[in-house]
């Protein structure tokens, strides 16, 4: 969200708890939808005058794959980089091609990009840290993963 904001984006944040919605507007969401009461792709429709977004990072998987991808504008990427709701979901193909929709893989980074992310934070754009926790605490903070229960990283301190 920082970074897009950074670039002159319009950012519209999905969230799956009301708490979430919060922290989300503290954070430069100029748009915040929890998609487990309203229908995010139709903000979106709404917010860009029926022609979709530019770029849909999704991070949920199952549960929000169809919404992301209606959300999108003709010509529109997603990046996935998340299933946290399931690995597997239905993709109408047909829509994919008509619409010329790109869909992308990211798993991580290269060192090029931990660069430019270590110059962006030495710039100013903070990473969004929801604990740091100590080494002990490593169970808490996985099962706050899994759970959904968390607003951003979770870092482990070593020592």
């Amino acid at each position: 969200v920082r970074m897009a904001k950074a670039i002159g984006c319009t950012v519209i944040g999905t969230v799956g708890d009301e708490w979430k919605a919060a922290r989300a507007r503290e954070l430069g969401c100029d748009h915040v939808v929890n998609y487990n009461v309203d229908r995010f792709e139709s903000v979106a429709r709404r917010v860009t005058a029926k022609r979709g977004v530019d770029v849909v990072f999704e991070h949920v998987g199952a549960a929000t794959w169809q919404g992301s991808l209606l959300a999108l504008r003709m010509g529109g990427r997603l990046v996935t980089c998340g299933s946290t709701s399931g690995v597997n979901a239905d993709t109408n193909l047909m829509m994919l091609f008509q619409r010329q929709l790109r869909l992308m893989g990211s798993f991580g980074c290269n060192l090029r990009n931990v660069g430019e992310g270590l110059e962006k934070m030495a710039a100013g754009i903070r990473p969004v840290l929801d604990a740091v926790l100590p080494l002990e605490a490593f169970g808490e903070g996985l099962h706050r993963l899994e759970s959904r229960n968390v607003f951003g990283k979770i870092v482990i301190r070593l020592a």
